[in-house]
């Protein structure tokens, strides 16, 4: 797993929509789309599994404090019950480890005139068996409005440093994304679609998603396409709020073969 666990989708609309930097106040994926309700803080909870039965779990913490919206962000990935063995056959393991992943991050959102901005700073500490390994790593992001319906996003994620992890130093998934958005409406329903390519460092590889949005009232409804070189899948969500309190859960299904992500959020809006 390693510092991989930074590149996958920690919340329903991540998996429902794809990891688009036009997608999420939560500022994930595009630190400048950090955003909160003005008239109070926001806490999400996630909680699922990834490819694997990757165990995923979030927490998201969001205000606005003057002009700048900041958010607090805990993200943890982790594989239990792994078996020890020697290279030879054996009845039973010699023990059970984890392997895990867990960053922090602090992220700043402002605005000047029509374009936006943000900026994350991260802790990364992964862990295999009694090895460990930390760092920092940063994200940089903007967007800015076309003709007022449409936006356009770019992000660089995970630029940084890690410490030493068994005699070698692990690479980040340095990431850039660029996409964009358009937003219609119809009637009591509004619409949004997305679509983004993405170029990651590590693997020199290409992906691209397309993703679409229908809200009706308090509901939502997500489903969006990954395609790369190694991997295709299907996504699909479905969100509800009312009042303070909100709920989303979304599912994956892709030609990899090792599990079915699914993700389950939760919504508190503090007064």
């Amino acid at each position: 797993m390693g510092t991989q666990f930074l590149s996958i989708p920690m919340t329903a609309s991540d998996l429902g929509l794809g990891m688009n930097p036009l997608l999420n106040r939560n500022g994930l994926w595009n630190p400048a789309l950090l955003q909160a309700e003005p008239i109070g803080s926001e806490v999400y909870f996630s909680h699922g599994n990834g490819l694997g039965d990757l165990d995923l779990t979030s927490i998201n913490f969001i205000y606005s404090k003057g002009k700048t919206t900041r958010s607090f962000n805990l993200r943890y990935s982790g594989l239990n019950d792994l078996e020890l063995r020697e290279n030879k056959p054996q009845s039973d393991p010699i023990a059970f480890y984890t392997a895990s992943g867990l960053s922090l991050d602090g992220t700043i959102s402002f605005q000047s005139k029509e374009n936006h901005f943000g900026v994350t700073v991260r802790w990364v500490d992964i862990s295999l068996y009694m090895e460990n390994s930390n760092g920092f790593a940063m994200d940089f992001g903007y967007w800015r409005s076309i003709n007022k319906k449409g936006k356009i996003g770019l992000s660089l994620l995970n630029i940084g440093k890690m410490n030493t992890f068994l005699s070698k130093e692990p690479s980040l998934p340095i990431r850039f994304l660029g996409g964009l958005s358009w937003e219609s409406n119809f009637r009591s329903f509004s619409n949004t679609a997305f679509s983004n390519i993405e170029y990651a460092l590590i693997h020199e590889s290409v992906l691209f998603n397309i993703g679409n949005e229908i809200r009706w009232k308090n509901i939502s409804f997500q489903t969006s396409v990954k395609l790369s070189q190694n991997e295709k899948s299907f996504s699909s969500g479905i969100g509800m709020r009312s009042g303070l309190y909100g709920i989303q859960y979304a599912i994956q299904v892709g030609s990899q073969n090792i599990g079915t992500p699914q993700i389950l959020d939760f919504y508190i809006l503090l007064p």
